[in-house]
């Protein structure tokens, strides 16, 4: 009979921690960050309360470290779409393609919206959220600046300006869709992202 490993104390956290996250993403989707309840995300996962907190501070933290997950994932995607194209119109391909994926998932944007406004309600300029969202702005930023700079493109909008229109362009589609229940075509996010990247974007 096949021993089953067991697990040392980092080991059972990371793996509860894993557990609770996956959990906090799903219910976070289906009820919003307010409806889900830290109750709600510990019993989904097969935990107590107190496991809860023993991992996490709050419903903040964990969709903070969740939202970090996602944007690191989202900079990763970007830098390799870049590093494997090899003209500027193959990375608009593959940067549309990839909108459109999003599009078909759209609970993060929901869910981000609903954060920032939030925290706009709530005016904590210095606020985790706030911080961690410029940086992933200001990341996207260089990337979009590197690209320019890879492929001789003088952008009628600065990098920083066109990464702002890019998120705006991306939420602004999750949440119609939604107000529409999906009326409103994915193929649609990529023609405006492509027309947009291609506008945005002139040789040198």
């Amino acid at each position: 009979m096949r021993k089953v490993k067991r697990l040392n104390r980092e080991e059972s956290q990371t793996r509860t921690r894993d557990l609770l996250m996956r959990s906090a993403s799903a219910c976070f989707a289906r009820l919003g960050f307010e409806g889900a309840s830290v109750d709600e995300i510990a019993e989904t996962a097969g935990f107590s309360r107190g496991a809860f907190y023993s991992n996490f501070a709050d419903k903040d933290e964990i969709f903070l470290t969740l939202l970090k997950r996602h944007l690191e994932r989202d900079l990763r995607d970007f830098e390799a779409a870049l590093a494997t194209s090899d003209s500027f119109e193959q990375l608009v391909e593959k940067a549309a393609a990839r909108y459109v994926e999003l599009g078909d998932h759209p609970d993060w944007c929901l869910l981000m919206a609903e954060f920032q406004l939030r925290v706009s309600r709530a005016n904590k300029t210095d606020d985790a959220f706030v911080r961690t969202y410029a940086e992933y702005r200001q990341t996207l930023s260089g990337l979009i600046e590197q690209t320019f700079a890879k492929f001789g493109n003088k952008g009628s909008l600065a990098p920083a300006d066109l990464a702002i229109t890019l998120l705006a362009l991306s939420h602004g589609f999750a949440l119609e869709r939604a107000a529409s229940r999906d009326a409103i075509p994915m193929a649609l996010t990529g023609k405006a992202m492509k027309a947009l990247l291609i506008g945005a974007a002139s040789k040198m």
